[in-house]
């Protein structure tokens, strides 16, 4: 290696490095809430910006495309650093980072409807340079190692869990900052949305929120956080919980069970492993306080709210009568029934990236005018139809290599920090995968789910082509 090639390397490695990945995948979870109330406060105000019309979520687009080109360049100095280097290896994040990246392009070039996606509306849509973020956080938390970064980064999902609980709560009470843009969507005018303006992304959102602050309660006695932190993480944790519920998203409810079971299971499953018996029992103990403090919330919730009691009502009204009908799911049976229709004419690369839409304008019959949807309200279903086999395949993949690195550590890890930091967000993949089978995915959303698979994904042990 020259001399010139010597000092670049630790440059480049300084400019993509794992703390670099940690401060910029944090400043975009920061950034998306606080502009949100900027932009509400304004609209609010009504002040009037140049050649700009401010609706709410105006900047979220611009913000995540923004950090995603950051991390795009972070990405690609790491791995010119890595080559430069001499010493590069291969891990199956950097793998899963190209397949998904490929499967994406594939289809947005092969789009049946090149160049629109989600009907064109800026917010809802996922454009390529959307999914280039999604994939650069992936990317990024599979970069971040070290329990301290890792913690720093769990607490950027604590002060977003703090700001958007606040906000959803006060707007139980009918307190807005600003208004709802999908106002019709909610339930009633003390459906909270917080700052995502969709009652059903912020019962996402909260739910995997939700996942985060009750896991740094469970194994707070193992963080090495104080007693003032345990108590004030399992406050904020019944807080999302109750916006949750009454965000009356009842996919919601499915990704939360998904956590209390992977902790349930995984509780029992622990007794036989190398953790410390002792500290396994205060594990315990605390996720039985917290199930009683669910327990307490969903009791209150059914004395003085109709949150609960309303959504079990449509269940019934969803369900009976109409399984394999088009209304049911409150209409997720329609919207399942064309996307499925699609996937014979256009399985190798989908019917076009976040181009959902066009899979009803095939349908025999479909005339202009007739019901349309750009979200197949099924993630694994949406990538399906909108990607193809193939990427779904790997998407797939990409999930279970995630989940079975983190059941490994969990059970096998030495270090007692480190095991807890990843059970931690074993739990929180759990709960945003399990309601990811009635959800859609969206830009202000789906960016706290990528970087846990990401953390999930370890670079332990490099990939080798070699036969043994």
């Amino acid at each position: 290696m020259t001399d010139s090639a010597q000092t670049k390397v630790p440059v480049l490695a300084k400019l993509s490095s794992d703390k670099v990945f940690c401060y910029i995948s944090m400043a975009l979870l920061l950034f998306l809430p606080v502009a949100e109330i900027i932009t509400e406060v304004l609209i609010k105000a009504k002040v009037k910006i140049p050649n700009m019309r401010l609706y709410p979520s105006y900047f979220q687009p611009y913000i995540v495309g923004l950090f995603g080109g950051i991390l795009a360049l972070a990405v690609i100095l790491n791995i010119v650093s890595r080559i430069v280097n001499g010493k590069f290896k291969l891990y199956a994040a950097d793998i899963f980072f190209f397949t998904l990246f490929l499967f994406m392009m594939l289809s947005c070039i092969f789009s049946v409807n090149p160049g629109v996606f989600a009907g064109g509306s800026r917010f809802y849509c996922e454009r390529p340079e959307i999914f280039l973020c999604y994939f650069c956080l992936y990317f990024a938390g599979s970069m971040i190692s070290d329990p301290k970064l890792r913690k720093k980064l769990l607490t950027a999902y604590v002060i977003v869990a703090l700001i958007q609980g606040v906000v959803a709560f006060l707007q139980t009470f009918r307190i807005d900052i600003c208004y709802c843009l999908f106002a019709s969507n909610r339930v009633s005018n003390t459906t909270p949305y917080g700052l995502l303006q969709n009652t059903n992304f912020y019962g996402t959102l909260s739910c995997l929120l939700t996942a985060v602050t009750s896991g740094l309660f469970i194994f707070s006695s193992k963080l090495g956080r104080s007693k003032v932190f345990k108590w004030a993480m399992l406050a904020l944790s019944l807080l999302m919980f109750y916006t949750m519920i009454a965000s009356q998203a009842r996919l919601a409810w499915i990704g939360t069970a998904a956590m209390i079971f992977t902790y349930i299971v995984s509780l029992i499953v622990m007794r036989k492993s190398n953790m410390d018996k002792k500290s396994l029992k205060q594990i315990t103990t605390d996720f039985i306080i917290l199930i009683a403090g669910y327990i307490v919330i969903i009791i209150i919730a059914l004395l003085f709210t109709t949150y609960i009691t309303s959504r079990v009502n449509r269940i019934t009204e969803d369900t009976v009568g109409k399984v394999g009908d088009d209304g049911f799911g409150n209409g997720r049976g329609r919207i399942w029934k064309a996307a499925l229709s699609s996937v014979p004419n256009h399985w190798v690369t989908g019917i076009g990236l976040d181009n959902l839409a066009e899979a009803f304008r095939e349908q025999p019959g479909w005339q202009p005018g007739d019901y349309v949807q750009d979200k197949g309200h099924n993630e694994y279903l949406h990538t399906l139809a909108t990607q193809g086999v193939f990427a779904l395949i790997n998407y797939l993949a990409m999930l279970i290599y995630s989940a079975v690195s983190a059941v490994k550590a969990v059970f096998s890890e030495k270090d007692d920090v480190k095991r807890c930091i990843i059970w931690l967000l074993l739990g929180a993949f759990a709960a945003y995968a399990g309601q990811a089978l009635l959800s859609s995915s969206v830009m202000n959303v789906a960016v706290y789910f990528w970087p846990v698979a990401g953390l999930l994904a370890q670079r332990t042990k490099p990939v080798s082509f070699k036969k043994k």
